[in-house]
């Protein structure tokens, strides 16, 4: 195990920002994380796990401590259910779906291409054109650091919210995630509730529009991927950590008051009187921000609620965000939340 010194956390990060971190660690095995969490205690380190880096905004002065970058890979399927994977922490996020794919089973294929890793999918309970991991994760096995032991969560336990899970949380982060199950459908049915899935079948399909639209998995894939290619900037091309902000979640009451002001304001019913609110509509339609530019930093042309860097730094990233939150709280009356994740030392 190889521990770096001062090793610039800007090259393990989509945003491409970031100073170093004090000591830096790739951990290719869990008994690799075991040594560095030793290690970690020994000098009295914190700890930051990293995964692929593709939700975090790290300090532009790094992080203090030591940052395990988590890169176990491996998906196998459950002894006791063949419709079950069990996927490394480290293992990257697309290569499980497209696995899941692969294999015909249904459940993942709409959040095909989204960057990152197994693990941090499972801790901010990601999701996109209407399905979540907690749709599927049945549960996941994580080191507590404290006392080196391995506990098993039960889906329940992981406590599933919106981008949240409990290793979000003070108790949580106690914990590094080793790996986690799926389980999915070899008989399920497409998922094409999302307006953009079904406008892309609807547009694209060559049956009589009469007819009902039940595409294959790997039809469904590639759906997906052509249409997050379209709305969303290039890894390769330009640092992002995709969607930045939340999408608010309201009491009923007060999304009526707004869709009166702001005809054709979308709304997705959550359920217990709360509706969830498209921030990238509200950016772009209400707020005038999509594809603006504020020095580096902007939003993607394709999708408002992408921020986009073209060079600058955390602190130029951080700047941009609060003035769109400012803008929201002055148009709207919403306060917005980052779905990013801020890491490393005050500046």
């Amino acid at each position: 195990m190889n521990i770096l010194k001062n090793e610039p956390l800007s090259r393990h990060t989509t945003l491409r920002v970031g100073g170093p971190a004090q000591f830096f660690v790739e951990a290719k095995t869990e008994e690799e994380i075991r040594e560095a969490v030793k290690f970690a205690k020994k000098s009295k380190l914190p700890i930051f796990v990293l995964g692929g880096g593709s939700n975090v905004l790290v300090s532009d002065t790094g992080f203090a401590g030591l940052v395990i970058k988590v890169v176990t890979k491996g998906i196998h399927r459950s002894a006791e259910n063949e419709s079950t994977l069990i996927a490394e922490a480290g293992e990257t996020w697309d290569t499980l779906v497209e696995y899941s794919v692969q294999h015909g089973l249904f459940g993942l294929e709409n959040m095909s291409l989204i960057p990152g890793t197994a693990g941090a999918a499972v801790i901010g309970n990601i999701g996109a054109y209407g399905a979540e991991v907690k749709d599927t994760c049945l549960g996941a096995e994580a080191l507590d650091v404290r006392t080196g032991l391995v506990r098993h969560f039960t889906r329940n336990e992981c406590q599933f919210a919106y981008r949240h899970s409990f290793f979000k949380t003070t108790e949580g982060r106690n914990f590094i995630l080793l790996r986690a199950s799926f389980a999915l459908n070899p008989h399920g049915a497409p998922n094409l509730a999302y307006k953009d899935v079904q406008e892309y079948f609807n547009s694209g399909r060559a049956k009589r529009p009469a007819e009902p639209c039940s595409p294959a998995l790997p039809d469904i894939r590639a759906a997906i991927i052509a249409i997050r290619q379209r709305k969303l900037p290039d890894l390769a091309q330009v640092g992002t950590a995709g969607s930045f902000f939340k999408n608010p979640i309201v009491p009923k009451s007060r999304y009526e008051i707004l869709a009166k002001r702001y005809p054709g304001l979308p709304g997705h019913d959550e359920g217990n009187g709360l509706i969830k609110l498209p921030l990238g509509w509200i950016l772009d339609k209400i707020c005038g921000l999509k594809g603006v530019r504020q020095g580096p930093v902007g939003t993607h042309a394709g999708q408002a609620l992408v921020l986009v860097n073209h060079g600058g730094t955390a602190s130029d990233v951080e700047a941009f965000a609060y003035h769109i939150a400012r803008v929201v709280q002055d148009k709207t009356g919403l306060a917005i939340e980052w779905e990013v994740e801020k890491v490393g030392n005050k500046q």
